[in-house]
């Protein structure tokens, strides 16, 4: 690398880090985005913007900014590409040694990349670092604080057989981990499922920190709220054949469903023991062929409870007359998954959120 080259590359010992933000119709949260990557206390940065075809000021916005800061590189695409192949797109502009995601209507908390760089830095044997979130209204309004469903590798691993092991737009990862493998255009509105549970189980190593780095906000517009049945459809396949392929094992349509909690159907008590059956064969499965650290079967356990718990309320809030008694009696059963540690955290998080998006409404 030529001198000159070393140095765009690196502020002191810093390396470059590639900000990947693709924005379409943003204009009403784009400034706080944007401010918030550009006042980070990491300062080697490349904003690399892609507008894709927006209709309103979104194009003006980015190119306002691109005058007051040489670190943003705008790019607008000719008509609109959707998100999957403008992220790929975003890849190929990418310079940087690290690439961290970013989304135009949240908000990046001050020290998140320096905090993700440092992790990576620190274990040149982990390929992805992510973190935790505060929810954010649509008004701006902080919510609760929201935990990753696991930290350690392993039990990212584990958990990508059900959901999504990260958080996307908080994700921060060496350049390298995606020269051959992109974001698949098949997995519409499931892509950061899709790619990030393919990658680990092509044995790449995640890590989560606790701590929350990223304001996530509820927007009622986003994809996941507009697309929630293709999103549905699409994440079940993938955890399909994540199953599949590694355990070599099959289920059910919809014990399946409920596995992954993805339920807006009737609950039969065969359907819920079922279910939870095998997600602990799939558990004692995983722990055998994987060995775990004493602290990564806690992770895979405490991802667990959070599932069984949403498992439990999602059949509750779906069923009718006798069945719902049942499913009531079955969560007062599971009281201990209620109770514990890990469970008594995850429900103060949902009940606050539920009662903010409802005061903020």
């Amino acid at each position: 690398m030529s001198e000159a080259i070393h140095h765009a590359h690196t502020i002191g010992s810093q390396s470059l880090v590639s900000v990947l933000m693709p924005c379409y119709n943003a204009e009403a949260f784009l400034v706080e985005a944007l401010d918030s990557v550009l006042n980070q206390t990491y300062r080697n940065l490349e904003l690399v913007l892609l507008d894709d075809g927006s209709k309103d000021q979104t194009k003006h916005i980015i190119l306002e900014y691109a005058k007051r800061d040489p670190r943003i590189k705008p790019v607008f695409n000719e008509s609109n590409l959707g998100l999957i192949r403008t992220l790929n797109k975003g890849l190929d502009f990418s310079t940087g040694d690290y690439i961290a995601r970013m989304d135009a209507d949240d908000v990046s908390l001050p020290d998140r990349i320096e905090t993700l760089v440092s992790v990576l830095e620190a274990d040149k044997s982990l390929d992805l670092a992510s973190a935790g979130c505060y929810s954010l209204s649509e008004s701006g309004r902080k919510m609760a604080r929201v935990y990753p469903k696991a930290c350690t590798p392993k039990g990212l691993k584990f958990v990508c057989f059900f959901s999504t092991p990260v958080l996307h737009p908080c994700v921060l990862f060496r350049k390298s981990l995606m020269i051959d493998d992109r974001f698949d255009e098949e997995y519409l509105h499931s892509e950061d499922y899709e790619i990030f549970s393919r990658l680990l189980l092509k044995g790449k190593r995640f890590v989560n920190i606790d701590e929350p780095l990223y304001m996530l906000r509820k927007n009622f517009q986003s994809v996941s709220h507009k697309f929630e049945s293709i999103q549905i459809s699409t994440h079940n396949r993938i955890s399909f054949r994540n199953i599949h392929d590694y355990f070599a094992r099959q289920y059910d349509y919809f014990v399946q469903r409920v596995m992954i909690n993805r339920i807006n159907f009737s609950v039969t008590p065969e359907l819920l023991r079922k279910s939870i059956s095998n997600l602990r064969f799939l558990r004692d499965e995983f722990v055998l062929r994987e060995n775990p650290t004493r602290e990564e079967i806690d992770d895979i356990e405490g991802f667990l409870t959070e599932q069984f718990i949403d498992i439990h309320l999602q059949s509750l809030k779906n069923s009718r007359g006798l069945l719902k008694l049942y499913h009531l009696m079955s969560c007062l059963a599971d009281a201990k998954v209620f109770l514990s540690p890990r469970g008594r955290r995850y429900m103060r998080s949902k009940t606050w959120i539920k009662r903010k998006l409802n005061q903020s409404k």
